[in-house]
């Protein structure tokens, strides 16, 4: 069995597979990039149980077979390599399911084990919903949420992103307890009722790698419990997370009395600065009139550092704490030069939002305020 091609092309595929590839595990299934010769085509496979990654290479060869490489070796030689043509013989012991593969460049010749098998098994999925997602909305769906996902263990549905799917637009909502995200995207879909569906967090960090084209194709199984992403020649098939995702509309405050407008980098180099100076990373807002105070202090070493800037506010006089870090992250991910900030009151969660009227409808950021110490 034998084929060829470039070390770009087979470069490029084994590296898109190969992020379904777990850092550890102790089944060894998993270790492989599976490889599949037929009609003209090879198919790569890779897979940790939960996620599957698939992508598709045009070679020279007229020969059909399966085996499997191990993923890292194979990756860690196309990555050692420059671009050239490059061939693949690939030869089974005798009475044996190991073989060798043999690869030969311009420069040299190289072998590596694999093994023989049957074409890996696939678990065929109906999907009932299908979307034709532009790249660069989604794109920029999962860049505005994906942050705010939990990291928690003991708390699975908010470790992915909540995707509510209607006829007329998409919205994704993130949270960790600390700090919630909502955005929203227009699009067209055919779809009776709402659909709620919870993506893993890494899996859309695996999709914002592999979409390059300009749309990708978003496919919901009939139980809900698995999601398909098609973009070129890749295809990426991972298991929902099933557990319910909190109420987070219940968390959103409707009524704040208090509103400021001012430039976003203003406000974002600001809290950057200053919260170098805390000595547990919180920082002190204080509004009053047209000024903006940012604060902070270290008194275990005697540091401390407080900037004011001008803003447009109306409302009483304020004074809340906020985690810098999350100020800073909250602050990056909104596009427009000027931002709006509502507030109620010391213990009520802020709402940031995009200064632009259309940018109000599609993104907010919610950060809970931290107790302070006047």
């Amino acid at each position: 069995m034998q084929f060829s091609s470039t070390i770009r092309q087979m470069q490029d595929a084994v590296s898109k597979v190969s992020q379904a590839i777990p850092a550890k595990t102790i089944d060894p299934r998993y270790d492989n990039v599976h490889l599949t010769l037929e009609n003209g085509l090879l198919t790569l496979f890779a897979t940790d149980g939960e996620l599957a990654i698939t992508a598709k290479c045009p070679v020279e060869t007229s020969d059909t077979g399966n085996i499997g490489i191990k993923a890292k070796t194979l990756q860690d030689f196309l990555r050692s390599m420059y671009d050239t043509p490059v061939s693949f013989t690939i030869n089974r012991q005798e009475i044996s399911d190991h073989g060798t593969v043999s690869i030969s460049t311009d420069k040299g010749h190289y072998k590596i084990p694999c093994l023989f098998e049957s074409k890996p098994e696939k678990t065929e999925k109906t999907y009932a919903i299908t979307l034709e997602l532009k790249t660069e909305e989604l794109q920029d769906l999962i860049q505005k949420t994906i942050f705010a996902c939990s990291v928690d263990g003991m708390r699975p549905a908010m470790m992915g992103v909540l995707f509510e799917i209607e006829e007329n637009s998409i919205t994704g909502v993130s949270t960790d307890g600390h700090r919630l995200v909502r955005c929203r995207k227009p699009i067209t879909a055919e779809i009776a009722e709402k659909q709620k569906i919870v993506v893993p967090a890494r899996v859309l960090s695996i999709i914002q790698k592999l979409a390059q084209n300009d749309s990708v194709t978003m496919s919901i199984d009939e139980d809900r419990r698995s999601v398909c992403y098609s973009c070129d020649n890749v295809v990426l098939e991972a298991a929902l997370i099933v557990e319910p995702y909190p109420n987070y509309e219940a968390v959103i405050p409707v009524e704040h009395d208090k509103k400021l407008v001012a430039q976003r980098t203003d406000i974002y180099d600001s809290v950057r600065r200053v919260g170098r100076f805390s000595s547990i990373g919180d920082i002190k807002i204080d509004v009053n009139g047209a000024t903006l105070k940012i604060m902070a202090e270290n008194t275990n070493e005697g540091e401390s550092a407080q900037e004011e800037l001008t803003c447009n506010y109306t409302g009483e006089p304020i004074t809340i704490g906020f985690n810098a870090k999350f100020i800073e992250a909250a602050l990056a991910h909104i596009d427009q030069s000027e931002i709006i900030i509502e507030l109620k009151s010391p213990t009520t969660a802020v709402i940031f939002k995009p200064g632009a009227a259309k940018e109000q409808e599609e993104l907010i950021i919610l950060v809970m305020p931290v107790r302070i110490n006047n």
